[in-house]
């Protein structure tokens, strides 16, 4: 799914299987992952490689940023059921363990989930292995047989629709296109509508559209919260007091989404 809506050069796309121990030996937790990736995960495989070689599009350097490579991953799994927190766990895990901006994509049946990761380079501890996870971005399960939401989202994903100005500039297109799906899946909207580019998005204004996000995200979780809360309440005041609360957060929220 993620490999045919990225539409990779042919000088991009590889096909190699990556050992679950070697990832394991990379990881900070090295026994906790060894456990997790047997648990959930049947294969990992390595399908796409983008480098300034085989793209002619340069690499970027320059303080806490390193875009040198982007790998595109696809990890399959194991049959069976697997909670929210493996899943979510499996995605930081893989996106810590490499040096490099990755793509995953978290298949299981007929369905996916996909993930990017913005990294940057911890300052005290400048050796790869320590790039920091600073925005782990993971969609919900995309279908085969998607609605409009998805099937825009997966149009959106070409290679050859990106910022190509350099490698951070691209990935940064594909951020700024999950941003824009979560935000539509987030509020419920069946259509991202009209939107600014992706990929010409300045990165002041991509920056907003992800403080957006997490902010109505933030909301979400706030409202939900209270929402328990107040059905479960048994004081009619308290209820009232619950009730006017949730009155300002969802105004708030649907300034957000206007």
């Amino acid at each position: 799914m993620l490999l045919d809506a990225l539409q990779l050069p042919s000088v991009c796309q590889v096909q190699q299987k990556i050992p679950k121990k070697a990832i394991a030996e990379h990881a900070r937790n090295s026994a906790s992952a060894a456990r997790l990736l047997q648990d959930v995960v049947e294969s990992i495989q390595l399908v796409g490689h983008i480098t300034p070689n085989n793209s002619n599009i340069a690499a970027y350097q320059q303080g806490e940023y390193e875009y040198v490579e982007i790998l595109a991953f696809q990890i399959l799994l194991k049959d069976g059921s697997h909670s929210a927190g493996q899943l979510k766990s499996l995605h930081q895990l893989l996106h810590q363990a490499f040096p490099y901006p990755l793509l995953l994509e978290v298949v299981n049946a007929d369905q996916a989930q996909c993930s990017l990761a913005t990294k940057t380079v911890n300052q005290a501890h400048p050796e790869h292995e320590q790039l920091v996870i600073q925005e782990l971005l993971v969609t919900d399960w995309l279908a085969a047989t998607a609605g409009s939401l998805q099937q825009e989202l997966c149009q959106s994903l070409a290679f050859h629709k990106q910022n190509q100005s350099n490698l951070m500039q691209l990935y940064q297109s594909w951020v700024n296109v999950f941003v824009r799906y979560l935000t539509a899946i987030s509020l419920n909207q069946t259509t991202q509508g009209d939107a600014p580019a992706h990929h010409a998005l300045t990165p002041e204004a991509a920056q907003q559209q992800l403080d957006r996000l997490r902010q109505i995200q933030d909301l979400q979780q706030h409202i939900s919260a209270l929402r328990n809360q107040r059905d479960a309440c048994k004081q009619f005041n308290e209820k009232v007091t619950l009730n006017l609360e949730l009155q300002k957060l969802n105004k708030k929220l649907a300034g957000l989404a206007a």
